[in-house]
């Protein structure tokens, strides 16, 4: 009897323990900003860890940590951190082929009570490579001026985030070679460029600073910087950014998030059915606010042309739904086809909401 009546106990109190909340205050942490100083230039890993302290008197519950960027790897503990006890978050970094200041970012999401999520940096200096090292780290770049990297992927980011990171120009030609200015640069990148005018086994810096505050735009983004030079088997350098933009919420409090708006679709998944190529057909989409505060839809993203919803900028009122059709052309397709369509709202636990589309176009 007494082992039925404690898993009878356990059963009725295990729902109140999930349900727990702590204060950010209440966990404690050694750091939120991990340095590690100085480091050569090469591929050795750094490892940060944060250890914490639970000085509530809930459990603490770690439900996600989310990297700034590829480079980055968390670890974190899958059982709760009782009371009094203290648990430890370790992020692995790679600088492989990275120079210059580092500050990456690490993410918490856990069972706060008045925030969405913590976040913590690592933070450090990679030196410069020496000369002798140059040949390993521009492997097939195309002309004379070569670089570092082509590519600044900075993984899922929030928009109140800066990101810097460094490009390294080096002229493996006999003569001088020039980066004589930059072409393309999205508004929200600012660029330091060092040296203009390289000598024969010189370097130069390209300190790349990316704002995500001034990014009018969520999901996605594939944009590019162009670099010309004087380099005359190829005078354009490219280096691409890629990333995905979220909303921050993470400095809502607790009343806020009592008052937000809560998103609710009729469906999330249409099927057309079969259509002859080229047709067009439309089905209803029902979007409701069963929350406490004003519902806005920040963007409306489809990945072609071949469909449309018209919901971008609009607010829908607390117990209020707005009706529109969800349209897909069709043309220039046959086969089975998938497409989708992504709305981001101003609802933190609904900030995403994904409608998946299908049809059997026949061909004609």
């Amino acid at each position: 009897m007494k082992h039925i009546k404690i898993g009878l106990i356990f059963a009725i109190l295990l729902p109140f323990v999930a349900n727990a909340q702590v204060a950010e205050s209440e966990i404690e942490f050694n750091t939120e900003a991990y340095n590690f100083g100085k480091i050569d230039f090469g591929n050795q890993k750094v490892n940060a860890t944060f250890i914490f302290t639970n000085n509530s008197d809930k459990p603490f519950e770690i439900k996600d940590v989310r990297a700034s960027c590829g480079c980055t790897v968390p670890a974190w503990p899958e059982k709760p951190i009782m009371p009094g006890k203290k648990g430890v978050i370790t992020a692995t970094f790679d600088p492989t082929n990275l120079a210059g200041e580092v500050d990456k970012h690490i993410e918490i999401f856990g069972n706060w009570t008045d925030i969405m999520s913590k976040i913590l940096s690592i933070q450090g200096t990679i030196l410069e490579p020496d000369q002798d090292k140059l040949n390993k780290i521009y492997p097939g770049q195309f002309g004379y001026l070569k670089q570092t990297k082509n590519t600044l992927a900075l993984g899922d980011i929030v928009n109140t985030q800066v990101f810097t990171d460094t490009v390294v120009f080096y002229n493996s030609y006999n003569l001088d070679l020039k980066i004589k200015e930059v072409t393309k640069q999205p508004e929200y990148v600012s660029i330091s460029l060092g040296k203009t005018t390289l000598k024969a086994g010189d370097t130069s810096r390209a300190i790349i600073r990316v704002d995500a505050r001034n990014i009018d735009d969520y999901g996605l983004i594939n944009e590019e910087i162009v670099f010309k030079t004087t380099d005359r088997s190829y005078p354009y350098k490219a280096v691409k950014l890629a990333f995905f933009v979220r909303e921050d919420f993470s400095q809502l409090k607790k009343r806020q998030i009592k008052k937000k708006p809560n998103a609710v679709l009729s469906s999330t998944e249409f099927n057309f059915g079969e259509m002859r190529e080229g047709a067009e057909k439309s089905m209803p989409v029902i979007l409701k606010n069963t929350g406490k505060s004003p519902l806005k839809v920040l963007k409306v993203k489809i990945d072609c042309g071949c469909t449309a919803l018209d919901l971008e900028g609009i607010t829908i009122e607390p117990g209020t739904e707005k009706h529109v059709e969800l349209w897909f052309d069709s043309m220039y397709m046959t086969g089975d086809v998938s497409k989708e369509v992504v709305l981001f709202t101003n609802d933190p636990q609904n900030h995403i909401l994904k409608l998946y589309i299908t049809a059997r176009v026949l061909k004609n």
